[in-house]
């Protein structure tokens, strides 16, 4: 599993160092905060994987080292204000824009999700392995 923390911090240090201002990119405890052109706000989260037990039918009691499947990562999740429940509404900025492009660059799946109801899929990206960000 990664570290929430660590890959958050990446995410608000990157968002700056592409160019957003400070005001604009907050991180705090559990998510980091991108306020776009116009005062909406992104919300970017961690999303821990769920892992069925036993790991994918193998008891890991017997077999521990047949559960790898353990170690996946989460998902990375973009969502809205509260207004927005299209993925055109989500990703109206260039801020919304540059946040995918940090977000994107994770090995991480990302999740776009509507700013009105909790866990509303807009869209989910898979990661691939071989994202610059990979073991992030």
């Amino acid at each position: 599993m990664a570290n929430k923390e660590a890959m958050l911090d990446k995410i608000a240090r990157n968002l700056l160092q592409r160019g957003l201002p400070a005001a604009s990119v907050v991180r705090d405890a559990t998510s980091v905060k991108v306020t776009k052109t116009g005062g909406d706000v992104l919300t970017i989260s961690y999303v821990d994987k769920a892992v069925q037990s036993p790991m994918g039918g193998v008891n890991a009691n017997v077999s521990p080292y047949l559960g790898i499947g353990i170690a996946a990562p989460g998902a990375l999740k973009v969502k809205g204000a509260l207004a927005e429940i299209t993925i055109a509404a989500v990703l109206d900025t260039k801020e919304a824009l540059q946040v995918m492009a940090v977000v994107t660059s994770f090995a991480n799946d990302v999740i776009v999700e509507s700013g009105a109801v909790t866990d509303d899929e807009l869209a989910r990206i898979r990661g691939i392995a071989d994202a610059i960000g990979m073991g992030s």
